[in-house]
């Protein structure tokens, strides 16, 4: 019997397939709602999903989209990707650490980069800054609310950014910490709209805001999956 994050991952794909572009999967939008601001490609969520399908074994539609979108081309989200190719951000969540923009960085102020760098380590087999990265984020974490406090960025828009939760959660499966990726899966499952996608942020009262795009549910997905 399927459990219920496995339920939840295939809402979550399910939505994940109608913000495809066209029928031949190879790249999807960022958000479903038409006259949203985000209705539009970004290079680097086609590589973000192409690694979650990668995760999942479907090949064939990691072959579709790098075929379209190679991991190396230019990001587009101008002006604030500017400069970065549209792999050098994700690649550490297949592994590949070479195109990592925060490569030889020891830590960060901001959650999300805590995270990314903690996996940056632990591929380099220095499991031991890995780890004190860990200890720092998942100290920063509150169980209750499966919310982490507010970086910088976070402070200053008042809300809880649900990606960096996710990555929380990914990091978690990393460390092999049962009790804070179950935490994490925990309130992800209950945040996940009916659509099957997740909203980007939650509130101070941990009400959604924001729209459900495809960045903030994939990672939410690799959380999820085994």
């Amino acid at each position: 019997m399927p459990s219920i994050y496995d339920r939840s991952v295939e809402k979550a794909l399910r939505f994940i397939d109608t913000l495809r572009v066209d029928d031949t999967r190879s790249e999807y939008y960022e958000v479903a709602e038409p006259n949203h601001s985000e209705h539009r490609v970004y290079n680097q969520s086609q590589y973000l999903l192409s690694i979650l399908f990668k995760k999942m074994g479907r090949n064939d539609l990691v072959q579709r989209i790098r075929m379209k979108h190679l991991p190396e081309e230019p990001d587009n989200d101008l002006p604030r990707r500017r400069g970065h190719k549209s792999n050098d951000r994700w690649c550490v969540l297949e592994g590949d650490v070479k195109p990592f923009y925060l490569a030889n960085k020891i830590n960060s102020s901001y959650n999300d980069e805590k995270a990314l760098i903690a996996l940056y380590w632990f591929e380099k087999n220095r499991d031991q800054v890995a780890r004190k990265l860990w200890d720092e984020l998942y100290s920063r974490y509150d169980p209750a609310k499966g919310v982490l406090r507010m970086d910088k960025a976070d402070a200053e828009r008042n809300l809880y950014p649900v990606y960096k939760i996710a990555l929380l959660g990914i990091l978690a499966k990393r460390v092999q910490n049962i009790e804070a990726l179950e935490s994490v899966r925990r309130h992800l499952v209950a945040w996940q709209h009916k659509a099957g996608g997740w909203e980007t942020d939650r509130k101070t009262d941990l009400t959604a805001d924001g729209v459900a795009n495809l960045e903030t549910t994939v990672l939410s997905t690799m959380a999820l999956i085994p």
